[in-house]
């Protein structure tokens, strides 16, 4: 008997003017199910999705290419307030406040809220441990690129490691400060501590007293001679100071006079980058008659100071080596006196400025550290050691890049 409809047209859901059009059987069929069509699409979706969240059967490809492991899909989704609440251990209205961008938030804070958030919406679960371990990171302020660039990267490789990364900056070379820091962690709930070391007995009664406590420390770039921490994430520095020397000996020419510009005493990566070069220098190079110090604590102005003195002092001054940070400052003195293209200068880590003064011919060799390897090396050391899993920790390598080899080598940003 044929079916009559009006006002509706189902396959396509628009109005329809047309009364009394006589309908297939197919068409009488689908305006019977189009009621519920709904229903079946939840019901089908629903069978799909139980079918997709199933183990898959073993395959029987084995090790094949083609042989498809189901652990490794992901779903990812938003992340509720509650959820980065409870993961980054904060209230739902500093939650509120960090994504809507508000004021009266601490950075650290605003740091922990923004990496749970990446951590859940990413899909990572840790199968160890629910919420993340909480690490605290203490580098010293105005020390240049490499730092902040340090800072960024420690904190995109705790979102990996089930790791929220709270980094502060301190100031430079201040014991005390340091100390102080250090010790403030025991009541912050924070599970462990990366920190560049300064070698003083107050950092070491600090480190000690946070031992006991049950928080672990590491220490990053600079070590500490202490038993205390679990170790040093750093690349081999005795060897960097010899790789310095065996450059320097090889491009100078004549008898004559080479400078080391250092931190201070404090840094133990300054001490052993010295101590390396001067050996070096001693066994392989007679024509370098002295190797002077020179005190710049790591600050342009001093650098720049220190600099212009050694060449006013010493006429016949082959080259530089810089231990630490500053580079431009040695840069300017060296400018300023028309030394740039005479003397030999070696300095560390490769940023915009160094990459200028490779360009230019002030600068000869610089020594670079893989920043992003020692970021990740040092969030997989923490979390294993918290997670009681072990750990080997190798010295990173160091590159030397000259202005012939800059294409190709990431640049601390």
């Amino acid at each position: 008997m044929p079916v009559t409809y009006s006002n509706l047209t189902p396959s396509t859901g628009k109005s329809n003017d047309i009364k009394n059009n006589h309908l297939t059987d197919f068409d009488a069929f689908w305006l019977k199910i189009y009621p519920l069509r709904s229903f079946l699409i939840y019901f089908v979706s629903s069978d799909l999705e139980c079918r997709w969240n199933e183990p898959m059967a073993e395959s029987t490809l084995g090790d094949s290419p083609s042989a498809i492991n189901s652990s490794t899909m992901m779903i990812t989704q938003a992340a509720t307030v509650a959820e980065i609440a409870e993961m980054a251990g904060v209230g739902t209205a500093t939650v509120d406040r960090v994504l809507n961008n508000r004021a009266h938030v601490r950075d650290t804070t605003r740091q922990r809220v923004l990496q749970a958030k990446a951590a859940i919406e990413t899909g990572y679960r840790s199968k160890t441990r629910v919420k993340p371990w909480r690490l605290k990171v203490i580098l010293p302020s105005h020390t240049g690129a490499p730092t902040r660039y340090l800072a960024t990267c420690l904190q995109e490789f705790g979102k990996l490691g089930n790791a929220t990364v709270e980094c502060i900056s301190i100031k430079k070379t201040e014991p005390a400060v340091l100390a102080r820091n250090l010790l403030a962690c025991m009541n912050q709930g924070v599970d462990a501590v990366m920190f560049y070391a300064l070698d003083h007995p107050r950092v070491k009664t600090a480190v000690e007293q946070l031992t006991k406590s049950g928080t672990p420390t590491l220490a990053l770039l600079s070590g500490l001679h202490s038993p205390d921490t679990i170790g040093t994430i750093s690349v081999d520095n005795r060897a960097a100071g010899r790789t310095a020397a065996y450059m320097m000996g090889r491009l100078t020419k004549g008898q004559g006079v080479v400078g080391i510009v250092t931190g201070g005493e404090l840094y133990e990566v300054h001490q052993d980058r010295e101590i390396g070069f001067r050996a070096a220098v001693r066994h392989g190079f007679p024509h370098i008659d002295e190797v002077i110090t020179l005190m710049g604590h790591d600050n342009y102005h001093e650098n720049q100071q220190v600099v212009s003195e050694a060449l006013t002092n010493y006429p016949d001054l082959l080259g530089i080596y810089n231990v630490g940070s500053g580079n431009n400052g040695v840069a300017a003195a060296l400018q300023e006196s028309d030394a740039d293209s005479r003397v030999v200068f070696v300095g560390h880590n490769l940023t915009g400025t160094t990459t200028r003064l490779l360009l230019d011919g002030t600068m000869d060799i610089v020594l670079h550290m893989n920043v992003r390897a020692i970021a990740e090396q040092a969030v997989h050391t923490m979390v294993a050691h918290l997670e009681q899993r072990e750990c080997s920790n190798e010295p990173l390598p160091i590159e030397i890049v000259t202005r012939e080899n800059l294409v190709g080598t990431n640049p601390h940003i």
